[in-house]
């Protein structure tokens, strides 16, 4: 009996002594920053909810580059199901890809807003959305993010022409 229990200490020994390195030197989060340019829109897939007046963005790609923390050119991926043509709020859900990294991305688009013309009978629009960004690949974190466009919209009155963007990332990762 005290051989086994001696035995028993001697193993729980040996693992404490062994798990507690790693336990130690395991990497705490730090703060993460990445901002830059939205620059353009696909045209996605983009149809009436039925006859009410929503509208499901099946898919759309916003792409950009980033710097800070994580930078080079990015492509965010998502869906979404909006409002109306002419207010654009609503939710979305999507995948944004800097290499080597993936994020998953969920955010509210709020309504967008007229903010003067491009050129006579051509409107600009501010669209402002915001959500928040997890590391599905690459890294460990997630934070908020911030996005601003503004553009021309289409004859329907989609987000058509992207005039000028930015995107902000903030939080906690580890690299």
């Amino acid at each position: 009996m005290k051989r086994r229990l001696l035995f028993i200490s001697m193993i729980l020994a040996v693992m404490l002594v062994t798990l507690m390195p790693a336990t130690a030197l395991a990497a705490k989060p730090t703060s993460f920053n990445a901002s830059g340019t939205i620059t353009y829109i696909s045209p996605g897939t983009v149809f009436p909810a039925g006859k009410s007046d929503r509208w499901v963005v099946a898919e759309r790609e916003l792409t950009g580059s980033l710097s800070g923390d994580i930078s080079g050119d990015f492509t965010m991926t998502y869906k979404a199901n909006v409002e109306s043509v002419q207010t654009q709020a609503g939710n979305l859900h999507g995948r944004l890809e800097v290499s080597p990294y993936v994020l998953e991305v969920n955010g509210e688009l709020q309504p967008a807003e007229f903010v003067g013309w491009f050129a006579p009978g051509i409107p600009l629009y501010q669209g402002i959305f915001n959500g928040r960004w997890t590391f599905t690949q690459g890294a460990r974190g997630n934070g908020d993010f911030d996005a601003c466009v503004i553009f021309v919209p289409t004859p329907e009155g989609h987000v058509g022409y992207i005039v000028d963007g930015d995107f902000t990332m903030s939080g906690q990762w580890q690299p």
